[in-house]
């Protein structure tokens, strides 16, 4: 067996005249070497290497896109037909390169939530734990966010689009929205009360009883 170099691959020429293509990495994990004996060990050790290569390459093009969870990057793995122990020798190896981490990649999540889309806890914690987050994680990424101030908020910037708009009609409209955002009936009902309030008292929304 003879290994010629080409670019990041190697072809490996059998004894019988066939030729074989590895990567560059998965010839080094391999061990292989000029002259060494083409027997089905070697072959098979050559074939579970460039499974791996061909992993390590699809994580990080999934990587590029956007962080995810481990359970993500197992999943998107799969469909793209690697086998489990393949997979698994990737989520380590990503691991150990620091590129997945449960921990940091909730907080982040929950970073980008608050700046691009705010939303409830619990919504928050529903998509964490959708995407595989561990329960703990998922909590302390949470941990410290103020639904009423976000609800709060988020119905103030809401309820400017409804100047002139009846009371009912704020009420319907931005409690709806809040709703949708995860926040819960408590929440709601006091930012659409302190929300109410303010724009009423700005002048921006005509006085009316609060709710």
């Amino acid at each position: 067996m003879s290994p010629a170099g080409r670019g990041r691959l190697r072809i490996v020429a059998l004894s019988d005249g066939r030729e074989l293509v590895f990567s560059e990495e998965a010839c080094e994990r391999a061990g292989l070497t000029q002259g060494m004996l083409a027997d089905p060990g070697l072959l098979d050790l050559l074939d579970r290497e460039e499974r791996r290569a061909n992993a390590h390459e699809a994580a990080l093009r999934l990587l590029d896109a956007r962080p995810r969870s481990e359970h993500e990057m197992r999943t998107r793995l799969a469909l793209r037909g690697f086998d489990p122990e393949t997979i698994e020798f990737e989520i380590q190896r990503l691991r150990a390169a620091g590129l997945l981490d449960d921990a940091r990649f909730a907080r982040a999540w929950v970073e980008d939530r608050k700046r691009l889309s705010p939303r409830g806890s619990a919504m928050l914690r529903y998509e964490l734990l959708g995407r595989g987050i561990d329960p703990e994680a998922a909590a302390a990424a949470i941990d410290g966010i103020d639904d009423l101030e976000l609800a709060t908020n988020l119905a103030l910037q809401r309820g400017r689009r409804y100047l002139g708009k009846s009371h009912e009609e704020f009420l319907a409209k931005v409690g709806a929205f809040l709703r949708r955002r995860g926040f819960d009936y408590r929440v709601t009902s006091e930012a659409l009360r302190v929300a109410w309030d303010q724009l009423s008292a700005s002048g921006e929304h005509p006085a009316a009883p609060s709710p």
